[in-house]
């Protein structure tokens, strides 16, 4: 659930900020959603398994909460960096 508003609302960020500078908003909008989706999800198979793993010998801590929404911070953290490549201003 979290995962989804999150999606959402990087969604939102990139459509108005398209609207701001002057890009198409769907497409803007289209690629804040894959910048969020894609890592998430690459994380979720590649990484979290592993990390699962490791939180099982050691349940009860913090970190169980980290592994579970793990995903989520990377997924921002490159829709953030996404966002700064694709609303560049052009150098002049």
């Amino acid at each position: 659930m979290i995962g989804t508003i999150t999606a959402l609302l990087i969604s939102y960020w990139f459509y108005k900020s398209a609207e701001a500078t002057g890009k198409n908003p769907l497409s803007s909008a289209i690629v804040g959603f894959l910048s969020y989706l894609i890592p998430g999800v690459v994380w979720t198979f590649a990484v979290t398994p592993g990390l699962r793993d490791a939180v099982e010998h050691n349940p009860g801590t913090l970190s169980g909460l980290f592994v579970n929404y793990a995903y989520i911070l990377v997924g921002v953290a490159c829709a953030v960096g996404v966002k700064f490549m694709h609303f560049k201003r052009a150098e002049s």
